[in-house]
């Protein structure tokens, strides 16, 4: 039951504890009769506290309280023994339980109660003292009738179909289109968001558009679809149907594999689709049929429609989260940060979409003596974290993340202002000359995911070999492109205690060291939490010098490293010396609503000899993003501060190229090949070009596909041979005549790029 209690002119419900799901009519039920033994009802408000708190206020509180006044008089006639007439009349007992079952009905339904009373009938009495009771009861019966047709609850009842939808409107509500759930309304006043970036679409017809919201700080993300919103009435009714009978029938299915089970279903559903429309001759095209099916395979075999949507929504979307049944799933936007959306699902839908996850990895547990379990849903590919009691105070939760099918190339980063051209450049030829890094940063600022995208700038002539707890770096992106990866499985990272057992995963240490003596290779470390991976690490680039490795870990900056090392795991700070480069990622916002930018903070690099770490890289803020900088602390060229470096003359540049001082990296690598740091500081000047040019591409021609890792691939590649075709027997290179052959080069490239893209789209249409 609610706990019910009044604050001043508010009537309070506190349903965080009631057995009932909310709003169901169960728990109207027992609301209203609760309403009924109030001693007043003269309240301004009425409240309910579930996950979300909602109030009825003015004249929506007003409908609630004045049919409770009509049914507390009801009450008083249904105590009033003389309405029945004399206990020895023949319909004494019939109209004793008549009005008890309309007073009944009333709190349920006002329309049964309606249906009852006009449908009440009773025999002429056998005796004349009995008429005046016959005519009298007759008569109250009109009076409740006349009564409760003129109440606002009922005309809303009467409007809506039921007393659960009169009430779910009331609260700003809707039930789902296929389950039968609760779904937020937007609230009054809200306004689609004028921003670039808040609107766009996504397959299968369906439209994302940002909205901003009123006395909410956070935006809203609302998902449209005009196909669903077409469909016949007779289909969604046989959809809902559909998906009632298979998600209970759909555990029992033997399948290979789970992973398959959502194809499977979505094809299987088309053909049933298509076959019920030409039997009951109901109009369903080809696309509706495709779309319906999809949709109730969402629900039976996948994580429910609005999900298996923002699954859709990969390029924005990084996290989707459920804090617990009932509660609103809200969203990590890449743009636009932390967005709500008007989604809740219910005991029953969690327990689908918990099944569903598991169903996909045989070797997970989940229960009471497992309440933590993390599984990598490979269809989505997405990391789902899952929790339940004694983990949690009994609620449900998951953080879902959604993880790329490709990686993030630095054309990529360019679009969301994640660094400057120039140091996109800069970084490619690092990594491609083999520094170690660290990529550092507090949670959610896309360490994994920079990390990943330096594989891109190794290339296709170095082993690499990531070592991951979980699967989160894209592996089998970069091998179908001819990247050479041997991928290896570490005992999660934040355990401090090696598992000897046949069969567990080895500890990260344990697979550094065997990895190593297989030859020489680029080793990509995700996730190191623990004292002893930590302390691999560290040992593995102090007792192997100029190793290549790159990996990641939680820091804020270099004092909360080397204070980590000394005071927590007792290693010498100088230490840090052995990585040659440390980078900061953090969140950046302008405003409180301003978008989220995930960005360089700074970058650091390590000075053996001075024994001290210099600063080349530093994130400059402005009022906005626009203004903000990137700047290279190394170069008094301005130019190269822009974000985006396209139409810089490669030429001129070299001519007045000034640099501040040399990175020590940057030196020790300039000294080990031969090249004049000036040289390789153009390198990277080139490279960023390189980047820049494709990002204006994409702007120019529309086709996110010039951003992502197939067409970056061949334009690196292709800068890449250029430079190589043009170095001269000392290693420098004309950069005045690089950038005009590169021009020539790249136009072609686009072009051909650009003809299959309308190719492939033409066919996909």
């Amino acid at each position: 039951m609610c706990e019910m209690s009044i604050k001043g002119n508010i009537l309070v419900f506190d349903c965080t504890n009631s057995p009932y799901e909310f709003m169901s009519p169960e728990f109207i039920g027992n609301n209203i009769r609760a309403m009924t033994t109030l001693v007043r009802t003269d309240f301004e408000k009425i409240r309910y506290e579930e996950q979300l708190v909602f109030e009825l206020t003015g004249e929506k509180a007003d409908i609630i309280l004045s049919y409770i006044r009509f049914l507390k008089q009801v009450e008083k006639l249904l105590l009033n023994q003389q309405i029945y007439g004399r206990e020895d009349d023949d319909a004494y007992n019939q109209r004793k339980t008549t009005m008890a079952k309309i007073y009944e009905e009333l709190m349920m339904n006002p329309l049964l109660a309606e249906r009852t009373i006009t449908e009440y009938n009773e025999a002429q009495p056998s005796k004349a003292a009995f008429y005046e009771a016959f005519k009298a009861y007759k008569a109250w019966l009109k009076g409740i009738l006349q009564k409760l047709q003129s109440t606002k609850l009922y005309a809303l009842v009467k409007e809506r179909g039921d007393m659960r939808q009169a009430f779910i409107h009331l609260l700003n509500m809707k039930i789902m289109q296929f389950v039968d759930s609760l779904e937020l309304l937007l609230p009054e006043g809200s306004k689609p968001l004028d921003k670039p970036g808040a609107s766009y679409e996504l397959d299968y017809g369906y439209k994302i558009t940002i909205y901003d919201v009123p006395g909410s700080e956070a935006y809203w993300y609302i998902i449209e679809n005009p196909i669903v919103d077409s469909l016949p009435p007779e289909a969604v009714a046989e959809a809902r149907k559909l998906i009632e009978r298979e998600m209970s029938a759909v555990r029992g299915v033997q399948t290979k594999d789970y992973n398959q089970m959502m194809d499977e279903k979505m094809r299987e559903y088309r053909k049933y689709f298509i076959e019920w429309a030409n039997t009951n001759k109901v109009a369903l095209s080809p696309q509706q049929a495709l779309v319906l099916a999809r949709v109730c395979a969402s629900w039976v075999a996948g994580l429910g429609e609005p999900i298996e949507v923002i699954c859709l929504d990969k390029r924005d979307v990084t996290d989707v989260y459920i804090d617990s049944e009932n509660a609103p799933i809200y969203i990590d936007h890449a743009i636009f940060g932390i967005c709500h959306t008007v989604y809740r699902y219910n005991t029953r839908l969690v327990d689908q979409l918990f099944y569903n996850i598991l169903a996909t990895d045989q070797t997970a547990v989940f229960g009471p003596q497992n309440p933590i379990v993390d599984v990598v849903l490979k269809r989505l590919n997405m990391r789902c974290h899952l929790q339940g009691p004694p983990a949690t105070f009994g609620e449900r939760q998951g953080a879902l993340r959604l993880m790329k099918q490709t990686p993030f190339t630095y054309a990529e980063y360019l679009r969301y202002h994640a660094f400057s051209a120039f140091f996109a450049g800069y970084d490619d030829m690092m990594v491609f000359l083999g520094t170690s890094e660290a990529i550092l940063g507090l949670k959610g600022v896309g360490k994994t995911s920079f990390t990943a995208a330096k594989m891109i700038a190794i290339g296709t002539k170095m082993r690499i070999i990531p070592i991951q707890d979980i699967e989160e770096i894209p592996v089998s992106a970069y091998r179908k492109r001819g990247f050479h990866i041997g991928v290896m499985r570490a005992m999660a990272s934040d355990k401090e205690v090696e598992s000897t057992q046949a069969g567990s995963a080895l500890s990260l240490v344990t697979l550094t060291s065997a990895t190593l003596r297989m030859g020489d290779a680029a080793l990509i470390i995700n996730e190191v939490r623990s004292r002893t991976a930590i302390q691999g690490i560290i040992n593995l680039l102090n007792t192997q010098p100029g190793v290549f490795v790159l990996y990641n870990l939680h820091a804020e900056s270099l004092k909360d490293i080397r204070d980590r090392l000394e005071l927590v795991f007792g290693i010498p700070g100088a230490s840090m010396f052995a990585t040659d480069r440390y980078t900061f990622l953090k969140k950046v916002r302008f405003g409180r609503k301003s978008a989220t930018y995930r960005l360089l903070g700074k970058a650091y690099e390590s000075d053996i000899e001075n024994k001290k770490f210099e600063e080349v890289f530093s994130f400059e803020r402005g009022k906005d993003i626009e203004t903000s900088h990137c700047r290279a602390l190394f170069v008094e060229n301005q130019e190269l501060n822009k974000w985006l470096i396209d139409d810089i003359d490669l030429g001129a540049l070299q001519k007045n190229l000034v640099l501040k001082f040399v990175p020590p990296a940057l030196q020790r690598r300039a000294d080990d090949r031969g090249i004049a740091p000036e040289q390789m500081v153009m390198q990277a000047v080139f490279k960023g070009k390189v980047y820049s040019q494709i990002y204006r591409a994409y702007e120019k021609y529309g086709y996110y596909e010039l951003l992502e890792m197939d067409f970056v691939l061949k334009a690196s590649s292709l800068a890449n041979k250029l430079l190589k075709s043009l170095e001269d027997e000392e290693g420098n290179i004309d950069y005045a005549v690089a950038d005009r052959e590169w021009a020539l080069q790249f136009e072609q490239l686009l072009a051909e790029e650009i003809e299959f893209l309308k190719m492939k789209k033409e066919q996909s249409s």
